[in-house]
């Protein structure tokens, strides 16, 4: 009913902590970590093969605590990504290969890593502190919406190929 698309092959750890809100696809070989804590996943999103999506973390002298991940809407995850963090904004494309890790700092405080909305991630590895490398044109949002939708128009699973 919501047009959610996943693999057999992914792996879904916690799938009741796990909220896909429509018309998303996850692709085979991926890892949902909702075991750990609450994902959040908006519409239109894409999370290609291999990737895995964990939530954040914090280091304390007598354990470990896991934050809620939220990812916005129309979001382009790459193959072989891995993300943890306490927030992906929408209209974020994150490249092949990425590496987007957040680990709180023991002294307190904020330091999870966000991403903003309209935002293009390219085979990096972003911690605490990300490099901004440029501006993305005002259409960034509108081309994203493009590339979601279409990409679950056309979407046909491996069985049906």
């Amino acid at each position: 009913a919501s047009g959610n698309k996943v693999s057999r092959q992914s792996v879904l750890c916690g799938s009741q902590n796990i909220v896909l809100n429509g018309k998303t696809i996850v692709m085979n070989d991926c890892i949902i970590r909702g075991d750990l804590a609450n994902v959040r996943v908006g519409r239109h999103c894409v999370i290609k093969s291999r990737s895995v999506i964990r939530p954040p973390f914090k280091k304390f002298s007598k354990g470990v605590a896991f934050f809620p991940l939220h990812i916005g809407d129309h979001v382009f995850i790459e193959e072989d990504c891995v993300v943890n963090a306490a927030q992906i904004g929408s209209y974020v494309h994150i490249g092949k290969n990425c590496v987007i890790v957040s680990q709180l700092p023991p002294w307190g405080g904020g330091g999870r890593v966000t991403s903003s909305d309209c935002v293009a991630e390219v085979r990096s590895a972003l911690s605490v502190t990300g490099l901004f490398a440029g501006e993305l044109p005002e259409c960034t949002q509108e081309l994203m919406i493009d590339v979601t939708k279409s990409y679950y128009q056309k979407f046909l699973p491996l069985s049906q190929i």
